[in-house]
């Protein structure tokens, strides 16, 4: 690793890993972040990861979990609390949610998205303390949807999978990778410390990955074009909002919002099919779903097709959806069941 770069309230550090596509990762952390919002997710994810992972290096499972537990439970007992902010938005889901079909209470949702939470936790910290194989069989995916990866990879070069903030997402990926060649697309943190942490997880799982933080864009399409040469599927989070002119639309929750393109134009101007997909977690076990399978050269007609996917998937399984309690998607909820 190369000595930190500490020029224009930056620094950088290169990361080499074998779980890296190539091989190295420069990190370009700003080190004013800490000047911003004192409580703001960023920040917060700045200190809590860090400990949790020296927690896990350093004490046995049962006393890494603890902060986090203690922080669920609190979570838990704040329900009967009307403006807590993730009843609220629970019980914003469940009336969008009834009015499509969909009938389940908040209360049930709020415990499975603690559950869930508490699950993925014990997941990352079991792999770390006791390899891949203590945790594989945790996350299922059908013979079927397996086959259908490979032949369609095979056939038309590759796949394009596009994925959404579940809990279990990247977790799932060393399940998949097993399956079928496999790349996840990811945007490191924004902290050097965070984006080692991930990158020893990602090497545990056996997974490799593709980070585009910060990197020239005609580089990551030349990457990606030659990936999708080899068979292989590459996974790509598509779920987030996105309001640059850039964005393509589509609606959801009877709304028309914007989402990024990169991936679904990649998939059009090579012609090769993009599957969307959704995590469905239980406490520490996951069910990996898989829509069918679209060849467009329309990309909005591609973003369109997986968003129409999540919807349907969120609607039925709130809980498995991590962006169920992201500011931005609790205000579009909240104007969907009004």
């Amino acid at each position: 690793m190369n000595s930190p770069d500490l020029e224009h309230n930056s620094r950088s550090l290169t990361i080499r890993s074998d779980s890296l596509y190539s091989g190295e990762f420069t990190v370009t952390e700003d080190t004013g972040f800490r000047s911003g919002k004192r409580l703001s997710g960023t920040r917060l994810k700045a200190i809590t990861v860090p400990l949790l992972y020296k927690l896990i290096q350093h004490t046995p499972i049962v006393i890494a979990a603890l902060p986090m537990r203690f922080l669920l439970m609190l979570l838990r007992l704040t329900y009967i609390w009307p403006n807590n902010p993730f009843r609220q938005v629970c019980e914003n889901i469940s009336r969008l949610a009834a009015a499509n079909g969909y009938h389940y209470s908040p209360k049930k949702v709020y415990r499975q998205l603690i559950k869930n939470a508490d699950g993925t936790l014990d997941n990352y910290f079991r792999l770390y303390k006791y390899g891949i194989d203590s945790v594989i069989d945790r996350v299922h995916i059908t013979q079927e949807d397996a086959q259908r990866f490979n032949h369609l990879a095979n056939k038309h070069g590759g796949v394009v999978m596009a994925v959404p903030h579940n809990y279990a997402s990247l977790f799932s990926a060393l399940k998949m990778s097993r399956e079928f060649p496999l790349i996840c697309v990811t945007r490191n943190p924004s902290t050097i410390e965070r984006t080692r942490i991930g990158v020893d997880f990602f090497e545990r799982m056996n997974v490799k990955i593709l980070m585009v933080r910060g990197g020239n864009p005609f580089e990551l399409s030349r990457t990606l074009f030659g990936i999708l040469k080899s068979g292989t599927t590459i996974a790509a989070t598509v779920d987030s909002m996105d309001h640059s002119e850039a964005a393509a639309e589509a609606e959801i929750f009877g709304q028309r919002l914007g989402f990024p393109t990169w991936a679904a134009k990649i998939a059009a101007k090579k012609r090769i099919p993009v599957i969307p997909s959704y995590f469905r977690s239980d406490g520490k076990h996951v069910t990996a779903v898989y829509g069918e399978e679209l060849i467009s050269d329309n990309t909005e007609e591609i973003v369109q097709h997986y968003v129409r996917f999540f919807e349907k998937q969120i609607l039925e399984d709130p809980a498995s959806w991590a962006y169920l309690c992201d500011k931005r998607w609790g205000r579009v909820l909240k104007q969907a069941a009004q």
